[in-house]
């Protein structure tokens, strides 16, 4: 029978409670040892090389990929927003690609029925909600930028690649696809 749980009453006598005497053990059992060994050590298995290869680390903020993508997305909010002039991000971008990638960037304010300058005038400003940038291969940098509209939301696909001529879109880095999602 196994001890109560319960403290002993404060009318009982000490000697009459269970719990102070506990049962005996079997006469075949035997008594624990005093002293317990220690734990086991553990297994230590040989280090393999990974099946899968190890995704690269996102940049960190300061990183020269995260900073040129922040740009280019800053920028084509000041150009949704009517600050700017589409044709200013021929700098940030490929010479032979920028033809697209100011496409894809107007083709948003299509959809909203809103031309560059409009958001401004009516108040409800194009903001940047969220950016994230991954180089997945050393040069290349793929990051995408969540943007809201007043309660629309859409997304914008970015990739960039390193170029290394000298003062060459931002710190090397030039747009070279957007893709408004």
């Amino acid at each position: 029978m196994p001890p109560p749980l319960d403290p002993p009453p404060e009318d009982e006598p000490p000697d009459t409670v269970a719990w102070l005497n506990p049962p005996k053990p079997a006469p075949d059992m035997e008594p624990l040892p005093l002293e317990w060994p220690g734990l086991p050590t553990p297994i230590r298995r040989p280090e393999r090389e990974p099946k899968w290869p190890v995704p690269a680390q996102q940049p960190t903020p300061r990183s020269d990929s995260y900073r040129a993508a922040k740009r280019f997305a800053n920028m084509v909010v000041e150009i949704l927003n009517g600050y700017r002039p589409p044709n200013q991000l021929r700098p940030l971008a490929h010479p032979h690609r920028f033809n697209d990638i100011s496409d894809q960037v107007l083709r948003r304010t299509v959809r909203v029925r809103m031309t560059p300058g409009q958001a401004a005038r009516h108040g409800t400003l194009v903001r940047i909600r969220r950016l994230l940038v991954n180089e997945p291969l050393e040069g290349i940098a793929e990051g995408v930028v969540v943007l809201e509209h007043g309660d629309n939301t859409w997304a914008m696909a970015l990739r960039f690649e390193r170029e290394n001529r000298p003062n060459y879109g931002v710190l090397g880095w030039v747009c070279t696809l957007v893709q408004v999602l």
